[in-house]
C-alpha cells in the first residue's frame, strides 16, 4: 500500500469516527476547501441532500449524525477515491436507538490524500442476500472477497435495455433471486424493494414503466463482486445525480442492487482529484431515475 492509499484508508476511518462520535481531532483528514453532500433522514425517499462547504462545516454536519453505531459491510478503494456501504444505528441522544439505515459513503481525495469531496447517502435498511436477507444487520464482506466478472459492461447493458423499455431483457441481467432497492418511482412515497427476477420484471413494467430518463454512468469502481456506481440523469428537466452499489455474481449477473438519487447535480468525483472544481450546485425538484 502506498502512502497515499494509506492516507485514504485513514480518511475513511476518521470520517466514520466523526459519525460515531468518537473523533478527537475535530476535522480529521478533510481538506480546508472540502465540499460535502449529506443526505437528510428522508434522502432515500425524497432525493434531498444538504450541501456543505469547508472542513469545519463538513465536520459539523457529520457530527450531527453522532452518536451512531456503524457496521462496515464493504469498501472499495481506488485511485483517489473510496466507497463504502455501512449500516448505521443512530442513537437519539439518550432516548433510544433509531431505526437502522443503509448508508453509502463516497470520498474523493486531492493530491495530498485529504478528502476533497464527500457524499453520504441514506435509506431505510436494505437487507442482504440469501440467508442474510432476514438478518438485523447484513453480513460484512470484509473477510469474504469473491472473484466476479467486470461489472460495468453488465450494468451498461442493463441500463440500455431499461432506457429502451425492454423490461424483460433489463430484468434478465439480474439473478433469479436478486434483491433490488430503489427510490420511489413517480408518484410513489416508499422505496421499492423487489425480491427475485420475476418481481423485478413486473416492477419495471407496472411501477416504473417507460421513461425519458437516461442513465449515464460517469464513474465506476469494483473490487471482487462489489461495485459502486455514479452517474447523471439526462433526458428530463433538471436531471440530478444517481449512485448505486451492487453485487456481481460469478455468472455475470447482478445479485443485489441498491440505488440512491440526488435531485441536485453533484460534480463528478474525478473532478476533485486536483482540488474542488468551480461550484456547480442547483436546487431542483426530486426526479427519480
Amino acid at each position: 500500500m502506498t502512502s497515499l492509499q494509506a492516507a485514504e484508508v485513514v480518511g475513511l476511518q476518521d470520517v466514520l469516527a466523526l459519525v460515531e462520535g468518537s473523533s478527537r481531532t475535530g476535522k480529521p483528514g478533510l481538506a480546508p476547501d472540502v465540499r460535502g453532500w449529506l443526505a437528510s433522514p428522508e434522502q432515500g425517499l425524497t432525493a434531498t441532500v444538504e450541501p456543505v462547504r469547508g472542513a469545519e462545516a463538513t465536520a459539523e454536519a457529520l457530527g450531527r449524525l453522532a452518536p451512531s453505531g456503524l457496521t462496515v459491510l464493504a469498501t472499495v478503494h481506488a485511485d483517489h477515491a473510496c466507497w463504502a456501504e455501512i449500516v448505521r444505528h443512530g442513537h437519539d441522544h439518550g432516548h433510544g436507538v433509531g431505526d437502522p439505515e443503509t448508508c453509502v459513503i463516497g470520498l474523493s481525495y486531492g493530491p495530498s490524500g485529504a478528502v476533497s469531496r464527500l457524499v453520504w447517502l441514506r435509506a431505510p435498511l436494505v437487507p442482504g442476500l440469501g440467508a442474510d436477507a432476514t438478518a438485523t444487520v447484513p453480513r460484512s464482506e470484509a473477510d469474504t472477497p469473491e472473484a466476479a466478472p467486470a461489472g460495468r459492461p453488465i450494468l451498461e447493458r442493463y441500463f440500455a435495455d431499461l432506457m429502451s423499455s425492454r423490461f424483460n431483457e433489463a430484468a434478465s441481467h439480474f439473478t433469479v433471486n436478486t434483491l433490488y432497492s430503489h427510490p420511489p418511482y413517480a408518484g410513489g412515497t416508499e422505496r421499492v424493494l423487489f425480491e427475485g427476477r420475476d418481481a423485478l420484471r413486473r416492477g419495471f413494467a407496472e411501477l416504473r414503466g417507460p421513461s425519458p430518463a437516461r442513465q449515464i454512468v460517469t464513474d465506476f469502481w469494483q473490487q471482487g463482486k462489489r461495485m459502486f456506481v455514479e452517474g447523471v440523469i439526462e433526458g428530463i428537466p433538471n436531471g440530478g445525480t444517481f449512485f448505486s452499489t451492487g453485487h456481481i455474481s460469478p455468472d455475470g449477473e447482478i445479485a443485489r442492487y441498491v440505488a440512491f438519487y440526488s435531485g441536485a447535480r453533484i460534480p463528478a468525483s474525478t473532478a476533485w482529484t486536483a482540488g474542488p472544481p468551480a461550484a456547480h450546485q442547483k436546487p431542483v425538484l426530486p426526479n427519480l431515475n
